[in-house]
């Protein structure tokens, strides 16, 4: 007897609500700038910081009943991510918003720069089905036309990002995000949010994913 069909189904059912999430939080977005305000403010948080109090209201609904800690803080920062996007993202016609200091960034690039992946422990479900990595996210922003972003600055990017354990993987991502909008590459939350979910079990596999995603893509780019 074989169990792969019906742990498939559940990984597919899984997927589609993760999309479903990044879909409803662009759509909160979208109607709602003082909830996408909220969320922004969350960036780098973790889910007891005073300036995630008011993501509480916005998210809990939205969280699969019952999750433990590491499952919401991937919603968390998945939604704060998706509400960081440039205004015009979700009104075309509006201006973007003005930069903001990010007291934490520079900090938090020293501090990680060597934080290593967690312990693998043995994970409660499979490897999600597979959308489009963030390392094949940032294979396609070397190879677009007319891009801004550099072999060279992708590469340290992704290595970066693969070595992170969980802390730091929640820590790095918004200023790798931040370098893909530079480029119009579009990012596909619902699978960034499954690899934050798995990411404390399968961290190697995921890691191992994005850096084959990543070259595969950029195989054929002028190196500098």
């Amino acid at each position: 007897m074989t169990f792969q069909a019906p742990e498939a189904s559940m990984r597919q059912r899984n997927r589609a609500a993760y999309a479903e999430f990044a879909e409803s939080i662009e759509r909160l977005c979208r109607a709602d700038p003082g909830a996408r305000a909220a969320l922004r403010a969350g960036l780098r948080r973790d889910l007891d910081h005073p300036r995630a109090r008011v993501m509480h209201r916005l998210l809990t609904p939205r969280l699969p009943q019952g999750c433990d800690d590491k499952t919401a803080q991937a919603h968390y920062t998945v939604a704060s991510l998706i509400a960081a996007q440039p205004r015009h993202a979700f009104s075309p016609d509006q201006a973007d918003d003005a930069d903001t200091p990010d007291e934490h960034g520079t900090a938090t690039e020293q501090v990680l720069q060597e934080d290593g992946a967690p312990d693998e422990e043995v994970a409660p479900t499979g490897p999600t089905p597979y959308g489009s990595s963030f390392g094949a996210t940032l294979g396609q922003a070397v190879i677009v036309k007319g891009t801004s972003m550099r072999m060279s600055a992708a590469e340290s990017r992704i290595n970066l990002l693969t070595r992170q354990s969980l802390r730091g993987i929640h820590l790095h991502l918004p200023a790798a995000v931040n370098q893909v909008r530079t480029t119009g590459v579009s990012i596909d939350w619902g699978q960034l949010l499954a690899d934050l979910i798995a990411w404390p079990y399968q961290s190697g596999r995921i890691s191992r994913r994005w850096l084959q995603d990543f070259y595969r893509i950029t195989a054929g780019a002028d190196q500098d």
